[in-house]
């Protein structure tokens, strides 16, 4: 049995498509289109009204670049061998040349992006106690995922670590630290992939973590869920789910 997934587009939202021996058995929306289309937004609107549209607009464009580059440093940081010092420089000669992580030279901003991408990325590697030395064996890395409950998306790691076993990573960057109720969604999120996770693999993670580095601290922030926070979180996820669907048959 042969399934493939495919991004395509409905009612100018982000869906994913699957097909299993080239026959269509689902079309689901995105994890990020649901959680963005069911948050409140008023927070958001008035920060754009206190700093400006334009200065807004450059902040959400550095977040959202940097983090490409950052998660594509990390999935390539992962094949390397040898010491962190050995793996460290063979990821900077991969990276010189690989088309995702030069893929914005060529912008205005393109060259700020790709060094700002590089320096969240050594918050990371320059605490590797708390993060890639915990990593024994990647099961998946940058993988599209479903569930038949109605949701897809690509999560970004899944790892068996030294000391939680099992866990769904997520990687994020941001202006400055986070608190617990300021990232419910980051947890929904991964709640959500657990469950499309363990549908497609039969293999239960143990927990979650959100790996933030920002641009005040040098140690990225570790937030850690347990396997009775997903089942919390995804209860609230599923709740964001119904709402989307209701507002999408309207």
């Amino acid at each position: 049995m042969n399934e493939t997934i495919e991004r395509v587009e409905k009612n100018g939202h982000r869906y994913y498509q699957v097909k299993r021996d080239g026959v269509i058995t689902g079309t689901y929306p995105s994890m990020t289109t649901i959680l963005g289309n069911t948050k409140d937004t008023s927070g958001i609107a008035k920060w754009r009204d206190r700093v400006g549209h334009a200065e807004a607009d450059r902040i959400s464009n550095l977040s959202m670049n940097r983090g490409t580059i950052l998660h594509r440093l990390i999935e390539l940081y992962k094949a390397t061998k040898g010491t962190p010092d050995e793996r460290l420089a063979e990821l900077k000669d991969i990276a010189s040349t690989d088309e995702e992580c030069i893929q914005f030279k060529d912008e205005e901003l393109g060259e700020h992006w790709l060094e700002e991408g590089w320096i969240m990325f050594m918050k990371f590697w320059n605490n590797p106690e708390e993060t890639f030395d915990r990593i024994e064996e990647v099961l998946a890395a940058e993988k599209f995922i479903w569930s038949e409950r109605g949701f897809a998306g690509t999560l970004d790691n899944v790892s068996r670590t030294t000391d939680r076993g099992v866990l769904i990573i997520d990687y994020k960057n941001s202006r400055k630290p986070k608190r617990d109720e300021w990232i419910e969604d980051y947890f929904l999120q991964v709640a959500g992939y657990s469950v499309a996770y363990y549908e497609r693999t039969g293999i239960v993670p143990e927990g979650c973590e959100v790996w933030i580095a920002n641009e005040l601290d040098e140690k990225p922030q570790i937030f850690k869920l347990t396997y009775d926070d997903i089942k919390h979180y995804y209860k609230e996820f599923n709740k964001r789910l119904k709402q989307f669907m209701k507002k999408e048959i309207q």
